[in-house]
């Protein structure tokens, strides 16, 4: 990804969106009709093992589906995405509260991906609830610029706050220039390219926020526990319910 994510739009249309940090190169793009989803990009309730590997914790489901022809794949979080290639998020919830996702892409610009106009507004997660992520009708978000990683900021606040105002703007500090590289003993077992670095992660307790976040998330907490799964993974929250929470999800592409 370039560091720009494209929002969904009108049937087979493109728009910048501006993302730098969720998907270096992600442009949200709608594209031909896929799976119906409600206004607010709430889907039906999907039975899912996070409430029971959770317990008590405040968890969120996250795996990531491409689009080919007129289906909806699951994708590992590890996959190594090609330019050009369509995605969306989709969160299942174990977690009553807001949802808020910031990319810093690989060109280095920082941007909001969620809430946003093209994405969708209502970013309210209910426990047992499934989400997609653009939630506007047939939205998808593709792929492009240059390979690396995007980190996609996860924040979640038991109640709502205000996202950064700007639109896009440059995040301190050199851009990472670490390449996604194949795992050859994942790919030989599962025919597809995994990068084993890519996926959720703490933000370590040391490791400075982009200037955008610091306001929102300063605070906020940073031990989760991660539970990888087949073609998703689980992160649940350690320790106050009652304060925001953050991690990041390096998106890998090429």
């Amino acid at each position: 990804m370039n560091g720009t994510f494209v929002a969904a739009l009108p049937a087979r249309t493109v728009l910048a969106w501006g993302v730098a940090a969720l998907l270096a190169g992600i442009i949200p793009a709608a594209l031909p009709a896929q799976t119906p989803s409600s206004p607010a990009s709430k889907v039906p309730p999907v039975k899912t093992s996070a409430a029971k590997e959770s317990k008590d914790k405040e968890a969120l489901e996250i795996s990531l589906e491409q689009q080919f022809g007129s289906q909806a794949q699951p994708m590992s979080p590890k996959h190594v995405f090609d330019s050009g290639d369509t995605i969306r998020i989709r969160v299942t919830s174990d977690y009553d509260g807001y949802l808020y996702v910031m990319d810093q892409g690989t060109s280095g610009h920082f941007a909001t991906v969620f809430p946003s106009a093209t994405a969708g507004s209502d970013n309210q997660v209910r426990r047992g609830q499934s989400y997609l992520i653009p939630s506007t009708t047939d939205g998808w978000f593709q792929i492009s610029g240059p390979a690396g990683f995007d980190v996609l900021y996860f924040l979640l606040s038991p109640e709502p706050i205000a996202p950064p105002s700007a639109a896009s703007f440059a995040a301190p500090g050199p851009v990472n220039s670490l390449k996604p590289r194949c795992n050859d003993a994942a790919f030989r077992a599962r025919g597809d390219c995994v990068d084993i670095t890519a996926g959720p992660a703490p933000v370590p307790r040391d490791a400075p926020l982009p200037a955008p976040l610091i306001p929102l998330a300063g605070a906020a907490s940073r031990d989760i526990t991660v539970v990888h799964k087949k073609d998703g993974v689980t992160v649940a929250a350690e320790g106050n319910k009652t304060a925001p929470v953050i991690y990041t999800f390096r998106l890998a592409h090429n």
